[in-house]
């Protein structure tokens, strides 16, 4: 668990204006929430099919036989599947080679769509090898013969002499190229199918517990950091068998599917754990409690932190308060501090005091926090004012005018608050004193 002086220090580091004007409470108030962040790439695999009845020559034949009798070993992945996989340039090829004509003896084996693939809605991806590289299946994918649908075989009207005999007009008889292979000697019937890739990619953010209203997820998916962050919780294909993620992640992975599962997609699906730590601290200029967080607070803090003169009542803080002193009384409510020039002197000498040795303690940010809470002529303007005074890291912001006040007594009481506040973190710097020392001579 991160303690009270980690968030001191973070909050110091990442935004220093804002440390300088808050006082952060006890280690009581801080909780911890652990979001998970979900990644999923959908590559959605479709299948062109083709088919078409040609006429081929010996060394594509023998080509042609290797794929559909698979002369490799009978014991190969490839021989189990119904598919050869073939480059794209040689399905090119294949359709340069001279179509078998209408009216001829093959003329019944006309172009088909394969009734075995069914316009490829019955391929599955377990029984191809889909191309891939650095874990990503490629978008420009190898073409894949069906075996059972394809045949090769002797020209049924030449047998294989790739001539046949003709009678001319005249009566005379000849040998012709065969018009049915146009020579080449064998007709070969292939389908074949291609697959094509589409990508879209989703994302999931989801607490583990229930969270503040504050933390957003655009918030969140800042932290998710690059894929090498994150662990690969779910893929299949190609023969990955990866399926290993906490059982809490469960129903944040059936969402998950919700949003892309389709038949043949692939999933490749990553996750990440986000630590957020929430904290409560009280505001120095309006008094109020309110709900800091950081994000990631071991490798990438961010501090997620509502300033301003507003903000909502939080218990937590409150009896520790009340044991404390308020410095500033109702002065800003007395008759004598009608005077706002003399109280934004009296508000401004407070701050140099606080401020003066480079380090805003909490005592004495308590003790500014009760000074300035109830005085009511303090404007929106006043308060962005003291809030960058209070990210000062000494008193040279003073000028002669701070120390010129209309009423004597306004000067006596402010010398007075000014003195309690210097001693309030038990140690009265040389600047401190200089301050105060410059005030009591004025008076």
């Amino acid at each position: 668990m991160i303690t009270t002086g980690k968030i001191n220090e973070l909050v110091k580091t990442l935004n220093p204006t804002a440390y300088n004007s808050i006082i952060i409470d006890n280690a009581d108030t801080i909780k911890r929430y652990d979001f998970c962040y979900i990644h999923a790439l959908v590559q959605k695999v479709g299948f062109r099919t083709n088919s078409l009845t040609i006429a081929v020559d010996d060394e594509t034949k023998k080509r042609i036989d290797d794929i559909i009798h698979h002369t490799t070993d009978a014991t190969s992945e490839a021989v189990q599947s119904p598919y050869t996989q073939v480059d794209n340039e040689f399905i090119d090829t294949l359709k340069t080679s001279p179509s078998v004509r209408e009216g001829s003896l093959l003329g019944t084996a006309k172009k088909r769509l394969s009734e075995f693939i069914n316009g490829g809605r019955s391929v599955e991806i377990n029984n191809i090898r889909l191309d891939e590289s650095n874990g990503k299946i490629l978008t420009n994918q190898p073409s894949f013969i069906v075996r059972n649908e394809s045949s090769i075989s002797l020209c049924p009207e030449c047998k294989g002499r790739k001539t046949v005999e003709s009678t001319t007009k005249d009566n005379v008889h000849c040998t012709v190229e065969c018009p049915t292979c146009d020579g080449k000697g064998y007709i070969a019937s292939l389908t074949w199918f291609t697959p094509s890739v589409s990508e879209k990619e989703t994302s999931l953010v989801r607490c583990l517990d229930s969270y503040p209203d504050s933390i957003s997820t655009e918030i969140l998916e800042r932290h998710k950091g690059d894929p090498t962050q994150t662990v690969r919780m779910k893929a299949h294909y190609n023969g990955h068998d990866i399926e290993q993620y906490p059982d809490a992640l469960r129903p944040f992975l059936d969402m998950m599917h919700d949003k892309t599962g389709e038949p043949n997609a692939i999933e490749d699906i990553y996750f990440k754990i986000i630590t957020c730590y929430s904290f409560t601290f009280r505001n120095v200029l309006t008094g109020k409690l309110d709900t800091g967080i950081i994000v990631e607070p071991s490798t990438d803090p961010e501090l997620i932190i509502p300033m301003g003169k507003t903000g909502g009542i939080i218990s937590g803080m409150k009896d520790r308060i009340k044991k404390i002193n308020n410095f500033f009384g109702n002065i800003g409510k007395t008759d004598n501090f009608k005077d706002n020039e003399d109280l934004r002197r009296t508000i401004r000498l407070l701050i140099a005091i606080a401020v003066a040795d480079g380090n805003v303690s909490d005592d004495e940010k308590q003790s500014l926090t009760l000074s300035i809470r109830d005085i009511d002529q303090l404007t929106n303007s006043d308060c962005d004012e003291l809030l960058k005074l209070l990210s000062m890291n000494d008193s040279s912001f003073l000028t002669d005018d701070d120390f010129k006040f209309h009423s004597h007594e306004n000067a006596e009481v402010t010398l007075n608050r000014m003195q309690e506040i210097a001693t309030a973190d038990g140690n009265v710097d040389d600047t401190e004193r200089d301050i105060i020392e410059r005030l009591k001579f004025k008076y």
